[in-house]
């Protein structure tokens, strides 16, 4: 582990959240999913209201981008530049470290922590760097907490409703 998974620690203005895609898809057990991709879209739009940009890995030499509320997907295109999503990640994280807005990477890629890294290193930027694994596990705390919250709300309602139709009764 580098002095930069715990010490390096940009300032609480981090807007970006770039993930590795596929790999926190990994992480979460969704990639034997058909559309895993859709799943965690979907996920990641329950969590926090931050901005996310998702980066998967491209199916065709064109790729695809899109953006749904607080989340951007992007789908890399498999030509000459990009080989793989690890290239867009680290574009991504020279864009938001030049442009002073700062961003988190999230992801357990070792290549792409050494490229990020590297980043920091000669420039001294804001740029945070989280493991895919302990954000996939913040993420399913988050969830199985919004569930039980909605559970209890729903039992909640339930025992309303009862007490309510007990008082008309009478």
């Amino acid at each position: 582990m580098t002095k930069y998974w715990i010490a390096r620690q940009a300032s609480n203005d981090i807007m970006i959240n770039i993930i590795d895609a596929n790999n926190l898809a990994g992480k979460l057990d969704l990639l034997k999913e058909e559309s895993f991709d859709e799943k965690l879209i979907e996920l990641i739009g329950r969590y926090k209201k931050s901005k996310y940009i998702l980066v998967f890995d491209g199916r065709d030499r064109l790729g695809d981008k899109y953006e749904k509320g607080n989340i951007t997907a992007i789908y890399t295109p498999k030509d000459e530049f990009y080989q793989s999503a690890d290239d867009k990640i680290v574009e991504l994280a020279r864009k938001y470290l030049n442009s002073g807005e700062g961003a988190k990477i999230i992801t357990d890629d070792l290549e792409i922590i050494g490229k990020v890294e590297k980043i920091i290193n000669d420039s001294g930027g804001k740029i945070n760097l989280e493991k895919a694994s302990v954000f996939a596990q913040k993420l399913n705390s988050y969830l199985e907490n919004k569930y039980e919250e909605k559970t209890l709300a729903d039992d909640e309602t339930d025992d309303i409703s009862r007490e309510l139709l007990d008082s008309w009764k009478q």
